[in-house]
């Protein structure tokens, strides 16, 4: 079984609509949580790293919700030679106003190293340390905001801390969310 295949599978038990539902009423972290455990539950079906697999869930996660609320987002792009796993709202916004745009960094590794130096390279294109968000498993002293995958599980307020910093940018009047 491929991770796709369990966060898929998560997704479909937890079903489409009510998701959508938790998420226009501010309580995505429930949705994020459940989803989040079962897909954790059932990576023994998986070969390969552990770390891995929670960063491919999580990004996987991730973009499925930005795309279901229909929030504005570009995914793996490369800008300036940085690769950049999600951007928000685009590479274009992220380029001539740092300030509306957010750049998500999953890491497959728990190496505190390659994590700060690719946070590094992400402030080149971005230097607003608060508007580069990084999810990692364990805690990692970084300038950039981070959602943890551990037990403290700070990654189910993802998709509302996105919410909050669209509201009130130019992008989110330009933009039809679902939510």
């Amino acid at each position: 079984m491929e991770i796709k295949d369990i966060l898929y599978q998560a997704i479909s038990d937890y079903q489409e609509k009510r998701i959508l539902s938790d998420i226009a009423q501010g309580e995505s972290t429930d949705a994020i949580s459940t989803i989040f455990s079962h897909c954790v539950s059932n990576l023994d079906k998986v070969e390969g790293n552990n770390e891995t697999s929670l960063g491919a869930i999580a990004e996987g996660l991730t973009h499925y919700l930005l795309t279901l609320a229909m929030i504005p987002s570009q995914r793996k792009i490369s800008l300036n030679s940085v690769d950049v796993d999600i951007v928000i709202p685009d590479a274009r916004t992220l380029s001539t106003n740092p300030d509306e745009a957010v750049v998500i960094y999953f890491p497959k590794t728990n190496e505190a190293q390659t994590i700060k130096d690719n946070a590094s390279k992400l402030a080149k294109i971005q230097p607003k340390p608060d508007n580069i968000w990084i999810v990692v498993s364990k805690p990692v002293s970084t300038d950039a905001k981070t959602y943890t995958l551990d037990k403290e599980f700070s990654f189910s307020k993802i998709i509302n801390d996105l919410i909050s910093f669209s509201s009130g940018k130019k992008q989110s009047k330009l933009k039809i969310f679902r939510i």
